[in-house]
């Protein structure tokens, strides 16, 4: 483990459990350099429809409005960047069962045919394989696996899927669950995490 991108889907700063469970686990990895980026303050490059009009003229060789050009450098700029990185850790508070739009929208920009995957007569191929990546899923139920309602975690199961679909396998997952009740209850959410994230940085580090 060398490069560490943690990519923060919460807005909530130093409040964010996911982020606080998160930076514990980075903590133990050791990881030779690490990054942060933070969705809420970050500037993702626009995939309107200009930019996905665009996409198919620039394919087939038309002219484009310049704005398109600059929209796209700015999407594959963003897409190498993500890449340049061997691991991933996202923090991720559930948001109505799913992920947050930030998160949502950064995922659009990413996941580029010829940038992210290809497909062929074979199948998809993700551009991702051999990386590793860590999710650590917060939410105010306690709906972890195994629990009545885990049916409603589309957040774990659509990181999941499309960390899958663009290659990457080796998928790890720490869930932070309650953050919402009692204030016991909520610490001992915490305390359960935070263990998690400490034998998962041990086995990590190998």
């Amino acid at each position: 483990m060398t490069r560490l991108l943690h990519i923060s889907a919460s807005p909530r700063g130093d409040r964010s459990r996911s982020d606080k469970v998160a930076r514990r686990l980075i903590a133990g990895l050791g990881a030779a350099e690490v990054e942060t980026l933070d969705l809420a303050a970050a500037t993702l490059p626009a995939f309107d429809g200009a930019a996905i009009e665009g996409r198919y003229d620039l394919i087939e060789g038309r002219a484009v409005d310049p704005a398109v050009i600059a929209a796209w450098e700015g999407i594959r700029a963003t897409v190498a960047h993500f890449l340049s990185f061997d691991t991933h850790v996202f923090s991720v508070p559930m948001w109505n069962f799913g992920v947050p739009w930030r998160l949502k929208q950064y995922i659009d920009v990413l996941t580029q045919p010829g940038l992210a995957f290809t497909v062929s007569a074979e199948g998809v191929t993700g551009l991702a394989a051999g990386r590793r990546a860590v999710l650590v899923c917060s939410g105010a139920l306690d709906i972890r696996p195994g629990q009545p309602g885990a049916e409603l975690d589309f957040q774990t199961a659509y990181m999941r899927a499309w960390l899958g679909f663009i290659g990457v396998t080796d998928v790890h997952e720490l869930q932070v669950r309650p953050t919402y009740g009692s204030p016991e209850e909520v610490e001992a959410a915490m305390e359960r995490a935070y263990a998690e994230a400490d034998a998962l940085a041990g086995l990590l580090r190998g």
